[in-house]
């Protein structure tokens, strides 16, 4: 039996694909000091990285952001400048949340269909990559039914003259928690993987539950 397709408001996947569709060619341009000896970073080139594909009436859309990359003056590192990407990741980091955020309410194949829905392409595969990782599991609050991330929604709405602006960049970054420099606890406290093994368990105990005779649940 064929699944129905998943049916999202108009107005929230349009909110959604304009707003990561503001971000094309932005340009991410802002870092520190070499994090390894501290030495002065230099300009080195930039990078062109694929932020989130959408699906359009012309078909998919790559969104593109630009990031500065710098060589230590001191030690040679490359460095790159803060961007909005979790380390070892290769969708930017809303989308990353996003699929996060709805993997705690859904399976990991229903929540790529809701994104895929919401205009936004992922596979099931990098959605339960993400929700059993360490990456941490976003603030959200609910639109239409839908656990939303706020990092979302930090470029929602942003005006067009901001786009190529490396203070944009910044604004993001902060909206979204400066998601490069992220770093997992080491106990895995608010991780996705350690939501996800605690909603497991959950579900573990209320199936256990709802096969115990009656009289014995009204005993415990």
């Amino acid at each position: 039996m064929s699944r129905m397709p998943v049916k999202i408001p108009p107005m929230l996947a349009d909110t959604i694909v304009c707003g990561i569709a503001s971000l094309d060619k932005m340009l991410f341009a802002e870092t520190g000091p070499c994090r390894l000896c501290g030495g002065r970073a230099a300009p080195y080139d930039t990078k062109e990285k694929i932020y989130a594909t959408l699906h359009t009436a012309e078909g998919g859309k790559k969104i593109t952001v630009f990031v500065r990359r710098f060589r230590c003056s001191d030690c040679g590192t490359l460095i790159y400048a803060n961007e909005p990407f979790y380390p070892d990741t290769r969708l930017g980091s809303s989308v990353v949340d996003l699929a996060i955020a709805l993997s705690l309410m859904h399976s990991f194949t229903h929540t790529a269909e809701i994104i895929n829905a919401m205009g936004i392409e992922i596979d099931r595969g990098s959605v339960r990559k993400y929700a059993l990782s360490d990456l941490p599991v976003p603030k959200i609050n609910f639109f239409y039914g839908f656990p939303l991330p706020f990092s979302l929604f930090s470029f929602v709405g942003r005006p067009a003259a901001l786009k190529n602006g490396s203070t944009a960049g910044t604004e993001i970054l902060a909206a979204s928690g400066f998601p490069a420099a992220y770093r997992a606890p080491p106990d895995g406290a608010g991780t996705s993987r350690t939501r996800q093994k605690q909603r497991k368990e959950q579900k573990q105990k209320e199936k256990r539950e709802s096969q115990k005779p009656a009289d014995q649940r009204k005993k415990d």
